[in-house]
């Protein structure tokens, strides 16, 4: 590691643990930069030392001097960036270098410490590139110690004492900012949120600069692009078993398996890590794509599942209502494509549930059965999926029928335990391939389908009517007046009746606005006893036979 003396202002090298304490240099390039060759040069250092890049690293070297250290780093002149070999374990360090740096100076070039006009010197910090560029965000987190410096070298305020905010603009947590909580402690999607609106010179140090940051390692290739960027990805992946990788917005992404930047993370800041009781299953890169475990929930398509991540979003302005998330996945045999619609990311509300009069509450009706199974690229078809694949694929094509701005997304989430749909009310309502039941708005009071709404109340709601046995399709008018008569009855968002429990537990806006601008996922499960039984938990018991289908 070279440091810079702070009297004689020569470059000296430390090895190992050799390292004495220093001061670090925080800023952003400008014109006149400095290089290490030039710097080791004492005839261009006093040549050119009241040139912005030099005169920049001497006053970081007073100030150094003034707070009792002998030694500054700054990247500029510390690192021969002529040596491919030196700046890549350079870029692999730099984290720990400021992670370990006595204090940190943080050089503000575009702030003045008596601002003209109405804008204050807060507002001026606020504004700063400093807080735009992918590099200072390392910067900012790894530093106990950080102190910002206007332009002409007067103190604004410490880390600690602009947290509030600091976190404001940079979506930081102020525990984090102040070393309250591991950066470990945060998920990944979060991290990646930091650095969203975040920019690079180089499209490969989007990557680069997050190194530090997931606690990553690996080697520099300049020229491969927006590849660094899913090159960090499957080296997280290797260390990590946190899926809210995963969770990004594939609407705004360039690829659907792995993220092109991390500005398709901007939902991130609110997915927390929510590791279950038991180790999450490993998974990892193969030739077909990710290989991972968790349970999959079955959906009315036979080629629509719901994969259950690891993780929960928290709205911190609802009372830190958290839900489940789910990824919507396309394919069959075990082998998946992430699905851009309609839905990227899908969030199952938790603690909403209602008591049924029937009493048998159940929270979540979400099975422990993990499935293993492939998420491909989404560019990569199997042969196996065929024509089938193509029609479900084309369904999305329709436009947002503005009558209907509600939908229903039927989700089995113990599979369909050999029940099959008979029908769905009103005609034309059903969109199999997708697993959608888009009622139009005239008929918005009936909902057939598991599900229903009371006109008179913008709420959505569901109920299980039981059908005879010998139901057929053409009677789908009996299903009207069996709905009709029940409609007296209380409703609510879960419903117990028999062996099988409904559930309307999940609200939530389609993207695109398709295939309906709005749409409630309820869950079905057909039978109780088999759910409670695979939880170790006392069977539910009950005398009434449901047989025949849902409405």
């Amino acid at each position: 590691m070279r440091l810079i003396n702070v009297n004689s202002l020569e470059v000296e090298v430390f090895l190992g643990s050799n390292v004495p304490k220093y001061a670090i240099l925080s800023h952003t390039w400008e014109s006149e930069e400095v290089s290490l060759q030039q710097w080791t040069s004492r005839l261009t250092r006093l040549r050119k030392l009241r040139s912005a890049g030099f005169n920049k690293i001497r006053s970081a070297c007073k100030q150094a001097s003034r707070d009792g250290l002998r030694y500054l780093w700054a990247d500029t002149a510390c690192i021969d960036k002529s040596s491919s070999a030196e700046l890549s374990e350079a870029i692999n360090s730099m984290y720990a270098w400021y992670e370990k740096a006595t204090i940190c100076y943080v050089f503000l070039a575009d702030v003045a410490a008596q601002p003209q006009g109405e804008l204050d010197t807060l507002d001026l910090v606020r504004r700063s590139r400093w807080f735009t560029r992918g590099w200072t965000l390392q910067e900012l987190v790894a530093p106990g110690a950080v102190v910002f410096y206007s332009k002409e070298w007067t103190e604004l305020g410490t880390k600690n004492a602009l947290a509030v905010l600091i976190s404001r603009v940079t979506g930081i947590d102020e525990v984090c900012l102040q070393k309250k909580k591991r950066l470990e402690e945060y998920s990944i999607a979060q991290r990646m949120a930091w650095a969203a609106n975040r920019v690079t010179t180089r499209e490969e140090d989007m990557a680069y600069c997050l190194l530090g940051i997931f606690g990553i390692n690996m080697p520099l290739l300049y020229g491969e692009g927006r590849k660094a960027f899913r090159r960090l990805q499957e080296e997280i992946l290797k260390v990590s078993d946190d899926h809210s990788i995963l969770a990004f917005d594939t609407d705004l992404s360039e690829g659907t398996l792995f993220a092109h930047h991390p500005s398709v993370f901007t939902r991130g800041r609110r997915i927390h890590p929510n590791f279950a009781h038991k180790l999450t299953a490993p998974f990892s890169m193969t030739n077909a794509g990710l290989s991972i475990s968790t349970p999959l929930i079955q959906t009315l398509s036979p080629y629509w599942v719901l994969a259950l991540l690891n993780c929960v979003e928290i709205d911190e302005n609802m009372d830190m209502k958290r839900s489940l998330i789910y990824l919507p996945l396309l394919g069959k045999d075990n082998r998946f494509m992430r699905a851009r619609t309609p839905v990227s990311i899908i969030c199952k509300t938790l603690g909403e549930t209602a008591s049924s009069s029937s009493g048998g509450e159940i929270q979540d009706l979400i099975g422990q059965t993990e499935t293993s199974y492939y998420i491909t690229y989404f560019n990569r078809v199997y042969n196996i999926y065929g024509t089938e694949m193509d029609i479900t694929m084309k369904g999305f094509e329709l436009g947002v029928d503005m009558a209907a701005p509600m939908g229903f997304m039927i989700a089995f989430p113990r599979g369909t335990a050999g029940y099959r749909l008979q029908t769905a009310y009103p005609h034309g309502s059903l969109r199999p391939d997708i697993s959608f039941f888009i009622p139009r708005a005239s008929s918005f009071k009936d909902l057939y389908l598991a599900a229903g709404a009371e006109p008179s109340k913008e709420v959505w709601m569901c109920r299980i009517v039981d059908i005879p046995d010998e139901f057929e399709p053409k009677d789908a008018e009996m299903v009207l007046a069996r709905i009709n008569r029940a409609s007296g009855l209380p409703w609510a968002r879960y419903h117990h009746s028999g062996n099988a429990i409904v559930e309307a537990n999940t609200r939530f806006k389609t993207l695109r606005g398709d295939p309906c601008t709005e749409a409630v996922m309820v869950e079905i499960v057909f039978d109780v006893d088999a759910l409670l039984q695979e939880r170790q938990e006392m069977p539910l018991r009950t005398n009434s036979n449901f047989s025949s289908g849902i409405s």
